[in-house]
């Protein structure tokens, strides 16, 4: 009786614990919905430049999602054709990145298309051009990515070359009385885990100058045309983003005219990068002392993204406007339970004239337009806001006339700041 009643316990007892034991073991299924991971993702349609930067074009039609973690975001660009001296022609490009919720894992998407190129005088022609970047994660935790290009018509050195190459095909330069040159990498690919992010990027077609020879065109010359680039980061609880300069002039055609200068951004999981330059110059329309940029994100107490920039001596085409100082300060915050972002702007002028306008000073209300003779419109503290974001440049002018190296439309760019936090 007494061995039955051991024996009975001890079944009873193995059953109770088997019950936990399963229970305790078994592994949970989530839903895609519930998968956690970051994005970010870019394409554009091409990008010229050659070492000193003395050519830079592009990126062309960029479009961008970054610093995010959620689904069903699409960002978009196009823009038309262009002729770069030296190089050749490039056609219109249209760029798309989205992320996706599928029914079996989170998905980025990242798409460059260009309608096509002539380039180097012709010894490389195309159709359309295009590349595609896929990068996933199921709800296993498994990371998996694509990479394709399908170059239309693609001609190198008057060689009919199949639109769909093998990935990292590398093609020789090599031109009639001048040999190798350079060399065109087709169909460049990449996919790798750096750490715990997972990123896939391709490029449809790359030309590299490694040689002189080439009428007007330097060692160093790289041309890059439908490049798209996705990565899935680890999840964090705010995604910071945010830039600042202190000048930028861009062409009419979509060069730059001038880059960006004291350029700093701000980092997606927080920290400060600052960037400054003694003086500024944009020949024959703008000159301007120091200029100092600072981009800070902290993720507490609160997910929090500020960008300053300062420019100092500010002088837009010998007097016509003039201004002591200039700071474009933003900031973009969310509290730690979520919620609407909160976005402010304390951007200043100080001791602000413009020529023959007497009514425009520093106090000047933001998103004031005016036209300026001899110069073009001209937007003063121009501020746009979105749910997450908030951008201040607080000079921005379009001509109406070329002045020095800058053709009649180009934009000049004083004082700029963004800040975002986003989901």
């Amino acid at each position: 009786m007494k061995r039955s009643m051991v024996a009975l316990a001890g079944a009873l007892a193995l059953a109770l614990t088997g019950g936990a034991t399963s229970s305790a073991f078994a592994t949970t299924s989530i839903t895609p919905a519930q998968i956690t991971t970051g994005f970010a993702g870019s394409a554009y349609g091409s990008y010229i430049f050659n070492t000193d930067k003395t050519l830079t074009s592009g990126p062309t039609a960029s479009a961008s999602i970054a610093c995010t973690g959620a689904t069903g975001k699409t960002a978009s660009n196009n823009v038309s054709g262009l002729n770069v001296p030296a190089i050749g022609t490039v056609g219109n490009a249209n760029t798309t990145v989205k992320t996706v919720l599928t029914t079996t894992s989170k998905r980025i998407e990242g798409k460059s298309t260009v309608a096509g190129a002539n380039l180097l005088g012709g010894l490389i022609t195309a159709g359309a051009i295009t590349s595609e970047s896929t990068a996933e994660k199921n709800t296993a935790g498994a990371f998996a990515g694509t990479n394709q290009t399908t170059i239309a018509d693609l001609k190198v050195l008057g060689i009919a070359v199949n639109a769909n190459p093998a990935a990292n095909t590398v093609i020789d330069l090599k031109v009639p009385l001048l040999g190798s040159v350079g060399k065109v990498t087709l169909n460049g690919q990449e996919k790798r885990l750096v750490g715990t992010t997972y990123q896939v990027s391709t490029t449809a077609l790359r030309v590299e100058i490694l040689k002189a020879g080439l009428l007007g065109l330097k060692v160093g010359t790289d041309i890059r045309l439908g490049v798209s680039n996705v990565k899935l980061t680890p999840p964090q609880t705010g995604y910071l983003a945010g830039t600042g300069y202190g000048t930028r002039a861009t062409l009419a055609s979509g060069l730059i005219g001038s880059g960006p200068t004291a350029l700093a951004s701000v980092k997606c999981a927080g920290g400060t990068t600052t960037a400054n330059v003694a003086a500024v110059n944009i020949p024959g329309a703008v000159s301007a002392g120091a200029s100092v940029t600072t981009a800070t994100g902290v993720l507490t107490p609160e997910a929090k993204s500020t960008v300053v920039n300062t420019i100092g001596g500010v002088n837009v085409l010998s007097g016509v406007i003039q201004v002591d100082a200039i700071k474009a300060e933003t900031s973009a915050s969310r509290a730690p339970g979520g919620g609407a972002v909160k976005l402010t702007d304390t951007s200043t002028f100080t001791n602000l004239r413009i020529a023959g306008l007497p009514a425009i000073n520093a106090s000047v209300a933001p998103n004031t337009v005016i036209q300026v003779p001899g110069l073009g419109q001209v937007t003063l503290h121009k501020v746009s806001k979105s749910s997450t974001t908030i951008i201040v440049t607080m000079v921005e002018i379009v001509l109406s006339q070329a002045l020095g190296t800058l053709p009649t439309g180009s934009k000049i760019q004083i004082g700029y700041s963004n800040s975002s936090v986003g989901a």
